[in-house]
């Protein structure tokens, strides 16, 4: 009995060392997935689809006193779920309602905030920190960090480019994703199409990433929307 049980736990510890194996770029072991246009109730509400998951989104910009400088953003998305359940999403600025004690850098006060309703779990949220930064970190890539909680997921995840040259000039090129310190998906941000980076199909994290890649591209962050 003893010989079996240390077997099992050396093939759960070999489990985690390969799930952690960053040798292997996030790229090559979750799937790529483009947002593409789809059409939508009206010409304000356009419509999208992100692999199995679809769904409607309305964005604002506007220039008012947020993010230690004249802009904020707000958002309204609604995502159908492959099973049929819809979710809805509202997103703004506001006071931060996590500590983020694990940030590294200096945040500002304020923060971007989802919440979920609908078909999402009791207390699903999002989360999003920003940091005052230097001018040189701010030129490179903008530093933003956060947390998601989706049902018994509870994702981290940072600003960093992912299948991109990580030179942003000022702009967001994408976010990380990790569960327990370990990377499981991202979006990128660049290019003509945003691009997500989930799970594989079956995975109990898909569904989660999913709908943080879906909140953070339609995120009307000021960094990258100064024109």
């Amino acid at each position: 009995m003893l010989r079996i049980i240390a077997a099992l736990a050396a093939v759960v510890l070999a489990g985690a060392a390969a799930a952690q194996d960053r040798s292997v770029p996030l790229t090559e072991r979750t799937d790529r997935v483009q947002l593409e246009s789809r059409r939508g109730p009206s010409l304000l509400r356009p419509g999208f689809a992100l692999g199995e998951y679809a769904g409607v989104a309305v964005t604002r910009a506007a220039t008012t006193r947020l993010f230690g400088r004249s802009d904020t953003a707000r958002a309204e998305i609604t995502i159908t779920l492959p099973e049929g359940g819809e979710v809805t999403a509202r997103c703004a600025g506001g006071e931060s309602r996590v500590s983020f004690l694990w940030i590294p850098f200096d945040r500002d006060p304020l923060a971007y905030a989802c919440d979920y309703a609908g078909a999402a779990p009791e207390s699903a949220a999002m989360d999003l920190a920003f940091a005052r930064g230097s001018f040189a970190q701010r030129l490179q890539q903008p530093q933003r960090a956060g947390e998601f909680v989706w049902g018994d997921v509870r994702l981290r995840f940072r600003t960093e480019a992912v299948g991109n040259a990580p030179w942003g000039g000022g702009r967001v090129m994408g976010y990380v994703f990790t569960r327990d310190g370990v990377e499981i998906g991202g979006v990128a941000l660049s290019g003509l199409r945003p691009t997500a980076y989930l799970p594989p199909a079956g995975s109990p994290d898909r569904e989660a990433a999913a709908v943080l890649a879906i909140s953070l591209i339609f995120f009307m962050d000021p960094a990258n929307n100064t024109d």
